[in-house]
């Protein structure tokens, strides 16, 4: 969790299929709320 004021990790994100990875705080940048889903891919069988 990040709280209000900490700097943003550096990370490499897709923002859309088919598109190359981007850093997660140009991601978020600009003015305004940015809404994160994350999805760990499941490797189960089942």
């Amino acid at each position: 969790m990040l709280a209000p004021g900490d700097r943003v990790p550096d990370a490499r994100v897709w923002a859309a299929p088919r598109e190359g990875p981007i850093q997660l705080r140009d991601a978020i940048a600009g003015d305004g709320y940015a809404l994160l889903c994350f999805y760990l891919w499941d490797w189960s069988p089942t």
